[in-house]
């Protein structure tokens, strides 16, 4: 498990939280991208994006954001 910085914890949680996608489109809280962004990436990414923080949803976030050019 990996020990994240409050304020790590803190921008996961916005993200996830938030209505804007990373690339800038409006998404459903509680979602990590819009559905356009989430349907680009591949199948074993999408279902990472449902670990929990701190049990590798970071990464996988990351990875996808720099997947999708975002």
């Amino acid at each position: 498990m990996k020990n994240l910085s409050k304020e790590d914890r803190a921008f996961y949680v916005q993200e996830l939280r938030g209505n804007e996608c990373a690339c800038g489109q409006i998404k459903s809280p509680g979602h990590s991208f819009c559905h356009r962004c989430y349907f680009q990436l591949p199948l074993e990414m999408k279902q990472s994006l449902y670990s929990k923080m701190g049990q590798g949803y970071e990464e996988v976030y990351e990875a996808a954001v720099k997947y999708l050019g975002v």
